[in-house]
């Protein structure tokens, strides 16, 4: 019993995570006085759900430009009612976006990420469930 109602608390808590935070803007600062050098800018940190680092095992294309294989960090947005995955580098910063195909869902379930290669291995798929449709990214594998 006790396992089911802390299972129930948790999903209610995911399905009310906000999709995307505003980014407050900040009125211009007076110029500074330039050191010799400045340290790299951090990466700017795209605002949606976090699906965490994702590892590619094969290298890959996406209009036109390889990838090699290794870890990337993806972000799943919402913007004017079409999901988009957001691909970053290992260091998070945002390489493309990838629209995400979605497809309806039967059945309840919490947020799921899953990986895998197609069964044709032409492509690295992620998908993610939510409780009434599934978002899917294809990446072509380089052959």
């Amino acid at each position: 019993m006790k396992k089911s109602i802390v299972f129930a608390v948790l999903i209610l808590f995911f399905l009310m995570l906000p999709g995307q935070e505003q980014i407050p803007v900040l009125a211009d600062e007076p110029p500074q006085v330039q050191a010799e050098e400045q340290p790299p800018a951090p990466p700017v940190q795209v605002q949606g759900r976090d699906l965490k680092r994702v590892h590619i095992p094969q290298a890959f294309i996406h209009a036109g430009k390889e990838y090699p294989a290794g870890d990337y960090w993806m972000v799943l947005v919402a913007r004017d009612g079409k999901s988009y995955f957001v691909v970053q580098s290992a260091g998070q910063e945002p390489l493309f976006e990838e629209l995400a195909i979605v497809k309806p869902r039967r059945g309840g379930g919490g947020f799921l990420v899953s990986k895998q290669m197609t069964a044709d291995g032409e492509y690295f798929r992620v998908r993610v469930s939510l409780p009434r449709e599934w978002l899917l990214g294809y990446f072509l594998v380089k052959k």
